[in-house]
Order: structure tokens, then C-alpha cells, then sequence
């Protein structure tokens, strides 16, 4: 296979649900992460976590079904089984929805980069999907970096 290349890009998800297909620690971590943007956010697995189910969003404790694709915009798998993972980058891409797999980046149609957001500037540090926490590192430099700026900002005008 090839090297993927990918395309940092802002993609508009107004009006548009998101599936997190996973129940556990990570989904819970992503499902943090997603709703930094949007509050159209789902869960669903056979078993999920009660930190999920405590965070107020739409869950579904069921098992996968491939017709349940057609409801989403974007589809992020948190599951680590392999055989499950390769059914659902078929059928995510029998039904045209994109699939991010966590730490997976050569199954991923897209993945998210590292995102620091002030109102309405968006920063967004990527990796190409190859070291995540450097980008986390760097991301947080540059909030560190726009934050004191700002306050220094602030602190000459008074």
C-alpha cells in the first residue's frame, strides 16, 4: 500500500450527525474531542461506558448494523477488533460515509488533526496521520503562544 497523503481541510458538519461506533475509554475521548464543535454527536456499541452515557448525548447500546451508516456524515470507529474493522471500511465505503479509525491511520479516510479554536480562528496541527502527539505538542505550543499574546495584549491596554 501505498503512503497516504492527506488534505488538511475544515469541513462544514452543520446539521450533520457524527457516529463514534465504540463504547469505551477511547470513544469517550473522541466523542470529548467532537464536541468541541458540534452537539450532533452519537455513540453506539453493545456496551458502553458510563462516562459516555452520563455526557448527555443521543447513545445506542446495540450492536453494529450497516444500515445505520445512512443517518451519518462522518463515522469514527473506536474498536480494536480487525475483522470488524475491515466490515466497516467496506461498508462505509458502500454507503459514501467517511471513516476515521482511532490510531489507524492506513484505514482512515480522513483524520483529525491536533485543533486549538479562539473564537472564530482555528488552528490546526497535522501530521499526516504519522505522530499524533507531536502535533498535540505543537498545538499546544501555539495555544500557549496566542494565549499569553493575547494577555500581554490585554495588560498594555490597561
Amino acid at each position: 500500500m501505498s503512503k497516504k497523503q492527506f488534505l488538511p481541510i475544515a469541513i462544514d458538519i452543520t446539521n450533520k450527525k457524527i457516529l463514534i461506533i465504540g463504547g469505551g475509554e477511547d470513544a469517550y475521548k473522541k466523542l470529548k474531542i467532537l464536541q468541541r464543535s458540534t452537539d450532533l454527536v452519537e455513540v453506539l456499541a453493545p456496551n458502553i461506558i458510563s462516562w459516555i452515557k452520563n455526557t448527555g448525548i443521543t447513545y445506542h447500546e446495540q450492536q453494529y448494523d450497516k444500515d445505520v451508516l445512512k443517518n451519518y456524515y462522518l463515522i469514527y470507529s473506536c474498536v480494536e477488533d480487525p475483522a470488524f474493522v475491515r466490515q466497516l471500511i467496506r461498508d462505509c465505503r458502500e454507503a459514501n460515509v467517511l471513516l476515521n479509525v482511532h490510531d489507524q491511520p492506513d484505514f482512515c479516510e480522513f483524520v483529525s488533526p491536533a485543533i486549538y479554536k479562539q473564537d472564530n480562528i482555528s488552528i490546526a496541527v497535522s501530521s499526516n496521520g504519522e505522530d499524533v502527539f507531536k502535533s498535540i505538542k505543537i498545538r499546544n505550543q501555539l495555544k500557549d503562544y496566542f494565549e499569553n499574546y493575547r494577555l500581554q495584549k490585554l495588560l498594555i491596554a490597561n
